[in-house]
């Protein structure tokens, strides 16, 4: 197959083709004091065809651009309120047209008659680009980027993620480049609000399919921020410090130096009041989801997937609403042109967060018709992580035809984790076991990957090829204390135990595609792609051995060395038809080879090996309706490895009542997914709508099969009491799970504000077994939000939001189970502004939780604060502030799987008042014209 593949790519390199001829007009509309004209209409049209027409709007800094022209004559008419018109010709034969500098004449007759007032443009659809106008929609003067785009339609946070269109945000850039790595939130929470000239809303391509132009399906949903032209130079931050009642404390800031095309950002921070601004890349750190096993942490809590520290972001994530956090942070970020070919993006990020956490669970367990088992925990943690985070991207372009892309990155974790658990479950009123649990961990990390990416476009238009090489290494040390006590049984299941673990992984990556262009408006693409991962992980667990006073007593139910292997080799054929920018069909053909073997090394000797083939195809459509509406379909296939986690057959004990193993006969998933994007921009009335719907179908699924307990029983040598579970990896049936969402934006200009609605609908089904039972678990969801913002002025400025959703929960094992419930958040910001420097500031969210046994919530989280600017500029604030002045902050999470509904309620952060100091640094000056 592979000499079939290189002989077909061979033909195509010497193949002769019909070389694209289109072309792009661009330049700077001005005033006559050099001032870029905003909104000024650009007008293309052709002298042979009446009903050929292009427009653009220019840029708060005056600039246009019109692409793909083909070959021809045109008139380029250039007009806007209080200017004289202006006509110029423009001949596209052989290459683009740029105009450096087109100034407008003032119509001072107009002018002096009327006072004109243009209608200001609040959104625009650029091809599949989605751009909001950021001074169409007002915050107060010290607002963040954060509050900006939450007054964006479609942009929101759920369940504390970044989301724009319904999808979660995974990049936000500055002016194209990286800030802080992919770290969403850095750029967003740091960055003020008064710089920013527009808001990008794109799913950003990879970087060998934004060369080559073809959408390979290797997207993700991004923000590209960007800046004023008279905000781009200077340096601009702020600092604050602030002390309260209970030794509350909260101090950092944010300094930032742009110069052109060299821009420096520091950030740092340090309180106790579970302030953060960082991602979840930090906490994760080198500690991901291929290690497991023992080492400690809350074990399987609930029977959520055993010990795993580190499997688990939620052992280190913390969000304002979870435990009461200490964090010490600091980053730097350089962003650089070196010359005319070198680009650099460089970020540093060190983060130390000490987190104490109290938590009661709630757990019911289907065991049969009629039939559950209920569970109770009560957990108090503390969890300690240090981390240092290193990103580089540099690009080099060698000449106009030859660029190299460089991408590694580094990051060191360490992180400390001490449990206490209370365990104890029931069959109807029958208390059936009760531990009590301690677990100390100690874990040490790191994660080192690199990506290089060589790219060539050939002289033909559209003819390209690119080559990329990627590495990621990555190790994992587990140290582990565990304590656990039998209150029930004397002695039947008292452990006194430590275990190690060491986790390495490392794999290769070579990807290359070519791209050969059969006509203007036809192309073909080639790639071929191969991966080998290698992954061992080894555990050893001892027992106290009384007699010694020593852990010398080696438990080989509990250790094992176990090494595993993927390797696959993906070769693809792809055709692509467009028609200009109205009209684009792609089609991909992959066929795929996987080779899957794990060799158990110890306590006994095991070898498994499998080979998978496999037809994934790929095809997506794109339809532009017209200037302001677009629709795009994809269709995707994949398929998922099991890691060396659900691979590895050792029992994690860490809570003796929730007991988990691997699988070394897993085989891989297969998934296949269908997605709608609708998107529409009305720029006249400046309304976006925008609908979303994916629906995905796994084969082969990997679920976690249970088992529990009926009486005192061993597995693997380990010891599980009656009502004890048991959770095991396994291929069972297929899932399904269907996602909608659709929001509507558009101004309300009576009240000077805008009005944001959405709505979404989920439904999944995931097949189960319990006790050799199945179960399968069917939920729907429906959300409805709004959210009103002001656009009055920066002196008034207030959001009103309305999330509510009701979720139905059914499992065709247990039906007496199945409930509904519903949620409701309202939320208020509100900022007063006078002109004499006082500040009044207010948040408030009411949470309304109806349909849940026992955890029905409503309350009210306020925060209020006053404050007054002075100084020059009023770069000075003194304020007082208050948080949960009412005393009711909650925190409440709900988790159902087809084996079990948990309920969850954790220590949260309650009243406080601070006295506050914050300076702001404003240094801006005058943009280089560049010439």
């Amino acid at each position: 197959m592979t000499k079939l593949f290189t002989t077909v790519l061979l033909l195509v390199l010497t193949s002769t083709a019909f070389a694209q001829n289109s072309f792009k007009v661009s330049g700077k509309v001005s005033d006559s004091n050099n001032e870029g004209v905003v909104a000024a209409t650009v007008l293309l049209t052709s002298p042979r065809d009446s009903t050929f027409q292009r427009a653009a709007f220019s840029n708060a800094d005056g600039e246009f651009e019109i692409n793909e022209l083909p070959k021809g004559f045109y008139l380029l008419k250039i007009s806007s309120v209080g200017f004289v018109t202006k006509m110029e010709r423009v001949p596209l034969m052989n290459a683009d047209k740029f105009f450096e500098n087109i100034v407008l004449e003032e119509d001072s007759k107009l002018l002096g008659e009327v006072e004109v007032k243009a209608k200001q443009v609040r959104v625009e659809m650029k091809g599949d680009t989605l751009q909001f106008n950021a001074d169409a929609y007002k915050v107060n003067p010290d607002a963040t980027a954060d509050d900006l785009v939450k007054k964006m339609p479609g942009i929101q946070y759920q369940d504390g993620k970044l989301q724009a269109q319904g999808e979660d945000v995974k990049r936000v850039t500055v002016d194209g480049r990286e800030f802080f790595g992919n770290d969403a939130s850095a750029a967003l929470k740091n960055l003020p609000a008064e710089i920013i000239d527009k808001i990008e809303v794109f799913d950003r391509l990879s970087d060998q399919s934004q060369f080559s132009g073809v959408d390979d399906g290797n997207t993700e949903k991004s923000i590209n921020i960007v800046t004023k032209s008279g905000k781009s130079n200077g340096q601009f931050g702020k600092v604050y410090a602030g002390y309260g009642t209970d030794d509350r404390y909260n101090l950092g800031g944010n300094v930032n130096y742009f110069n052109e095309d060299l821009r420096i950002s520091i950030i740092g921070l340090s309180n106790n009041i579970n302030q953060t601004n960082f991602s979840s890349d930090d906490l994760l750190g080198v500690l991901g989801s291929t290690s497991s096993g023992r080492g400690g942490g809350r074990g399987g809590r609930g029977g959520r997937g055993g010990g795993s520290v580190g499997a688990n972001s939620n052992d280190f994530l913390v969000n304002g609403q979870s435990g009461i956090t200490n964090t010490n942070a600091l980053g730097f970020n350089l962003t650089d042109n070196w010359g005319e070919k070198v680009k650099l993006n460089m970020s540093y990020f060190y983060n130390e967060t000490d987190n104490n956490s109290i938590d009661t669970l709630q757990q019911t367990t289907f065991l049969g018709e009629n039939v559950t088992q209920d569970y109770r925990e009560y957990h108090a943690g503390n969890k300690q992580n240090l981390n240092h985070r290193v990103n580089v991207r540099m690009q080099y372009d060698i000449n106009k035809r030859n660029s190299l892309i460089f991408t590694p990155s580094l990051s060191f974790q360490n992180a400390d984790i001490t449990d206490y658990v209370d365990g104890k479950t029931y069959l109807v009123n029958e208390i059936l076991n009760h531990t009590i649990t301690s677990t100390n961990s100690y874990n040490d990390g790191y994660n080192l990957k690199y990506n290089l990416l060589y790219r060539h476009r050939f002289e033909k238009r559209g003819q390209t090829f690119s080559i990329g090489v990627g590495n990621n290494r990555s190790s994992q040390d587990y140290q582990s204390e565990l304590l656990s006590e039998d209150q029930l049984n004397v002695n039947a299941l008292d452990l006194n135990q430590v275990a190690s673990k060491e986790v390495l992984n490392n794999s290769y990556d070579i990807r290359a595609d070519y791209s050969q262009p059969l006509s203007d408006r036809s192309s073909l693409r080639f790639s071929y792609k191969t991966d080998w991962a290698d992954n061992e992980s080894d555990q050893s667990t001892f027992d106290f051995n009384p007699e010694t006073g020593t852990f010398n007593n080696l438990n080989e139910n509990l250790s094992n060395s176990f090494l595993n292997q993927y390797n696959t080799q993906t070769m693809s054929a792809g055709y692509r038809y467009n028609k200009g920018r109205e009209f684009m069909f792609f089609a991909n053909l992959n066929y795929q080879i996987a080779e899957l073997d794990g060799e158990q090394l110890f306590p006994q000797t095991l070898n498994t090996s499998r080979s998978f083939k496999n037809i994934l195809p790929f095809a997506m459509l794109r339809y532009s309706i017209s200037k302001e509406k677009n629709l795009r379909v994809y269709y995707r296939t994949s398929t998922n490895a099991p890691s060396i986690t659900q691979l590895q057959n050792v029992v994690d004990n860490s809570n003796p009542l929730q007991l988990s193993a691997g699988n070394p006969d897993l085989d891989q998933e297969n998934n296949h997914s269908l997605t709608f994007r609708y998107n529409s921009a009305n720029l006249e009335k400046g309304s976006t709508f925008y609908a979303y719907l994916v629906g995905s179908y796994t084969l082969d699924n990997i679920s976690n099969i249970t088992t529990i307990a009926t009486k005192d029983t061993v597995y693997n040598g380990i010891p599980l009491l009656r009502g004890g579970s048991l959770s095991l990896p396994q291929n069972y049936g297929n899932s399904q799970s269907y996602r909608s969402f659709i929001t509507y934006g558009f101004p309300l200009t009576r009240l000077k504000s805008n009005l944001n609605l959405n709505f979404g609908v989920s439904h999944s089904i995931t097949p189960g077994l319990v006790n050799d039972l199945e179960n399968i678990a069917k939920n729907t969801g429906m959300s409805l939000g709004a959210v009103l913002g002001s656009n009055i002025s920066e002196q008034v400025d207030f959001t009103l939001s309305y999330n509510g959703g009701y979720n139905i929960i059914g499992n065709t094992l247990q039906q007496d189970l199945n409930s509904n419930y519903y949620t409701q958040n309202i939320g208020l910001a509100l900022n007063l502004l006078s002109k004499n420097g006082f500040l009044f500031n207010v948040k408030g969210t009411n949470t309304y939780l109806a349909g849940i046994d026992g955890f029905e919530q409503n309350f009210t989280l306020l925060s209020a604060k006053a404050a007054y600017k002075f100084m020059k500029k009023d770069q000075a604030e003194l304020s007082l502030s208050a948080f949960d002045v009412l005393g009711q902050n909650n925190s409440i999470s709900r988790e159902i799987t087809a084996a079990y509904v948990a309920d969850n309620k954790s220590l949260v952060l309650n009243r406080f008042y601070m006295l506050n100091f914050t300076y702001t640094i404003r240094n801006f000056r005058p943009a280089k014209v560049k010439r």
